[in-house]
């Protein structure tokens, strides 16, 4: 810890030593919070994380204040908030409702998203994140990049890069046409890597992965508003998970949607906007290429989503400003497993029983301005979901363990109120008091048989789960100027019917060689709590900063660790300007020592680690050409971190190099 604390301090220090007139002025407001500007000028923040242009949507994310991920392997990390996760958080696409259709969450919502066709990443911890469907711990909505009306009536940029820590390629272009009364942009992006190579040469097994991702949009004026189409296609194939037991043959998404915008005020409103839309997961996991296996399996899983909803704003009544909120969707789910024993017949059985949720949610948002300095902003969501268990053999299955209903009725909600206190021109306050719940996934409900890798067991779901309830309190302290925004905050969340898995000793497992059956409930309860920071400042004509740490402690009702929580972690990146264009960045990733774990779901204790990199970029100037090359993991540190499963080193030293042009 002692350690971790110094690389941070000595960086800060030094930055503090450089203070002259400032490069720009910081448009970006708090790391929870990024516009990647795809088709302009790049802000300070964009330009520290896209360094490196072959960086990941999921990198991107692991930045933000109180975001860490779950590492399998070197592809599909799933994102948590806070020490929450899965099932308790929203992930959404443009406001879109999706869900993976991976009973190991080797598909997480991120993976479709690219950093070419990234408009902005919004991070709302826990009831704040209500305004997108019910959650404990909160949510994360990735706006996909808006066809713009230009003067330019045709642009865009062309790239392509090499990590040789993988022998990966990243190739990428998007492009924006406009008319007066219309405007297109599409994107295309590639990515494949072979299996990388930890700290010290040794190749890592199963963490490649190959995989294409374009998107087409148009947008229409009318005379009072916009209508809007999209489409997004991601298709991934031969991609290796070395912290489990099988890999993935192939992984598709579909995702389509029409919108209407209403720009002019009408009636009571403001402005409002209506969407459609509809998205489609197809996922095959696949363990034909592994070694060893005791008995060969086809995992296909499948995901459908269709909905839609309608939002605005209110005309101010007084010294309050109304939003809302009305959202529909409907998911079906079926994930199948086909075990082929050497001495017997192909047995199949439903791991995701076929079946179905459909949710109607209302949100609502008073703004009450109390002078100049003071505003309170409280809101409310309900959500009514109806869940469905379709006849089959889905059905068959459940029925094993007593009767079961075809269909149940739950009800969540959310209330929660914030006062925003601005004590002089650079200093605010923010507290924030709320409670909510959540409904219980279908794999927590229905599930049947899943096998988790990090601790061994079996999981059954259990369709008499209530909501899970969280209340909670955070607290936080920002600085602005022109030039610097720093940010401290601290949580406190209480959870009860907390859904957590109790050990069966009753039952036998299925999966060859697990440690036996697990049963998801209601506990008792649990505490979730952390601090948060966050800076980003200019220092001198040419000297830039960022940095963000965080720190989190969960417990439950006995009080035992939490499984799943990161120790206190961050970061440090400082920026130099040698010439207008011409920039050199170093990075310091730091995470202490996590002596705090349960052994029970297969947690031990983790190494502090800090690894550094190197970056030089000559950003767009001649004929709109930029370079960008780097040195990640400097040292050829071995590694990993608390939550990467299996304990699987992560990439060692990675030169990288990118070109693109923009034209």
């Amino acid at each position: 810890m002692l350690r971790f604390l110094v690389v941070f301090f000595v960086g800060l220090s030094f930055a503090h030593a450089q203070v002259t007139v400032p490069v720009d002025s910081l448009p970006t407001r708090l790391l929870s919070s990024i516009t990647i500007q795809a088709s302009r000028e790049a802000d300070t923040l964009q330009r520290f994380l896209l360094a490196n242009k072959a960086m990941t949507t999921e990198e991107m994310l692991a930045k933000l204040q109180g975001v860490s991920l779950i590492r399998r392997g070197s592809y599909g990390q799933e994102p948590m908030i806070q020490g929450m996760t899965s099932g308790q958080l929203n992930v959404t696409i443009d406001g879109m409702k999706m869900f993976g259709a991976c009973t190991d969450k080797m598909d997480p919502v991120s993976i479709y998203v690219e950093p070419q066709n990234l408009q902005s990443i919004a991070v709302q911890p826990g009831a704040q994140g209500s305004r997108l469907g019910s959650t404990v711990g909160g949510s994360i909505n990735m706006q996909l990049l808006q066809p713009e009306f230009s003067p330019t009536k045709f642009g865009g940029i062309l790239g392509v890069g090499y990590q040789a820590v993988s022998s990966g390629i990243n190739a990428f272009t998007n492009g924006n046409y406009s008319t007066d009364k219309s405007a297109f942009n599409y994107s295309l992006n590639y990515r494949k890597a072979n299996n990388y190579r930890a700290g010290g040469g040794e190749e890592i097994a199963y963490t490649q992965y190959e995989k294409v991702n374009v998107t087409l949009a148009g947008k229409w004026k009318t005379k009072q508003g916009f209508w809007s189409a999209n489409v997004l296609a991601d298709d991934g194939w031969n991609i290796g998970f070395a912290a489990l037991p099988m890999d993935v043959g192939s992984a598709k998404a579909r995702i389509a949607a029409i919108e209407y915008e209403h720009a002019q005020c009408h009636g009571f409103f403001s402005a409002w906007s209506a969407k459609v839309y509809y998205n489609s997961v197809q996922h095959s996991m696949d363990d034909s290429h592994r070694e060893d296996v005791l008995m060969h399996m086809d995992m296909p899983g499948a995901s459908t989503t269709i909905g839609a909803f309608w939002e605005g704003k209110m005309h101010p009544v007084g010294k309050h400003v109304f939003s809302f909120r009305s959202d529909f969707f409907y998911n079906d789910v079926l994930a199948e497993m086909v075990m082929y024993p050497e001495d017997g017949n192909p047995m199949y059985m439903q791991t995701w029983p076929s079946s179905a949720r459909a949710d109607f949610g209302l949100f609502v948002e008073d703004t009450y301005t109390i002078n100049k300095t003071s505003k309170l902003k409280a809101s409310v969501r309900w959500d009514a979901a109806g869940n469905f268990l379709h006849e089959g053999i889905g059905f068959d299955q459940a029925l094993v363990f007593g009767d079961v209903e075809e269909h149940s009725f739950q009800q969540a909600k959310s209330i929660s109120a914030g006062l925003r206190k601005q004590l002089n021109t650079r200093l605010v306050v923010e507290w924030n008091l709320a409670y909510s719940d959540r409904l219980p996934s279908l794999s927590e409900l229905y599930g049947f048989y899943l096998f988790n890798r990090n601790d061994g067991y079996d999981y059954i779901g259990n369709p008499n789960l209530v909501t899970e309830k969280s209340a909670s309190s955070d607290l936080a302290l920002s600085f602005f100027s022109k030039h610097m925004e720093v940010s401290v905050s601290g949580f406190y969340k209480d959870l009860r019917d907390y859904i957590y898995p109790t050990t069966l000793t009753n039952l036998s497992a299925m999966t060859p060689g697990a440690n036996g059956v697990r049963l998801y409930e209601n506990s008792a309860s649990a505490v979730l709590m952390g601090l948060d920071f966050s800076l980003l400042a200019s220092f001198g004509k040419r000297f830039q900063i960022m940095s963000s740490m965080k720190s989190t402690r969960g417990i439950d009702a006995e009080s035992k660790a939490l499984p799943l929580i990161p120790p206190f972690s961050g970061n440090v990146i400082l920026k130099y300007f040698v010439l207008k264009q011409i920039s050199v960045q170093a990075e310091c990733d730091a995470a202490a020592q996590q002596d705090r774990y349960n052994t029970e779901f297969g947690e031990d204790a983790t190494s502090a680690y800090a690894v550094y990199a190197l970056r030089l970029q000559r950003e767009s100037g001649i004929k709109g050409i930029s370079v960008a090359c780097g040195v990640e993991n400097l040292f050829d540190k071995k590694y990993h971190a608390h939550l990467d499963w299996g304990n699987i080193p992560r990439p060692g030293r990675n030169i990288y190099v990118n070109f693109s042009y923009r034209f």
